[in-house]
């Protein structure tokens, strides 16, 4: 396996990307998945909207993501994103471009094992990366909230690891959320990278945007 050397005699083998906020933005599809997050959430607990997104609210403050917050409320998380999955529509908001899928393949074509780590369910993640072309080829293994614990648990992280058959030096982890994702990866020795978020002081690169990935692998 090749790779690039990152300075202190290592060499990037893997680099391991997060999905939502990181592979692209659209500040609209957060906000139509917000709404049906709470309509998913208000129907498994049979209480109104209202009252739904001020406990999705006050619980999120505490426990940081989603997929932890629907657990603490007494929901299974796998029949949240299964039927959150049900009600997205990501295609009429997330733009279409062959950027990220080359991106992808391009570091896949240096020998680069390209493993993606989200907390969607693996049925929400496949709508979105069905909208931005992201096809099977494009990464070697995917990570979602079927196969491990969400961030900031590092299951997920030593899965992609042991995927990658690589050591945690070796493995660049790229995300956009600072304490929840870039701060377990640090933690495990991964290089890390945020993107649209400076001022990460887990983060060893900052990126502004995803194609300025390729100039540090």
């Amino acid at each position: 396996m090749v790779g690039l050397p990152t300075g202190d005699g290592e060499v990037i083998k893997a680099v391991f990307l997060d999905v939502d906020g990181t592979l692209y933005r659209s500040r609209e599809y957060e906000e139509h998945l917000l709404s049906q997050a709470v309509s998913v959430i208000a129907e498994l607990l049979g209480i109104g909207k209202h009252e739904a997104f001020r406990k999705l609210a006050e619980t999120k403050k505490i426990y940081k993501t989603v997929s932890k917050s629907v657990e603490v409320l007494g929901i299974s998380r796998k029949v949240f994103y299964d039927k959150l999955a049900d009600k997205v529509k990501p295609s009429e908001y997330i733009r279409r471009s062959d950027e990220v899928p080359q991106i992808l393949r391009a570091l896949r074509g240096r020998g680069i094992f390209v493993g993606l780590h989200t907390n969607s369910g693996r049925k929400l993640a496949k709508k979105v990366l069905d909208c931005l072309m992201v096809s099977d080829d494009c990464y070697d293994f995917i990570v979602t909230s079927d196969e491990a614990e969400p961030k900031p648990s590092d299951e997920g992280y030593r899965l992609l690891l042991a995927k990658a058959g690589v050591r945690a030096s070796e493995a660049l982890y790229v995300g956009d959320r600072c304490d929840v994702e870039v701060a377990p990866a640090k933690k495990l020795g991964l290089k890390t990278a945020i993107i649209h978020g400076g001022g990460c002081e887990f983060a060893d690169i900052i990126l502004t945007d995803i194609r300025e990935l390729l100039s540090f692998v």
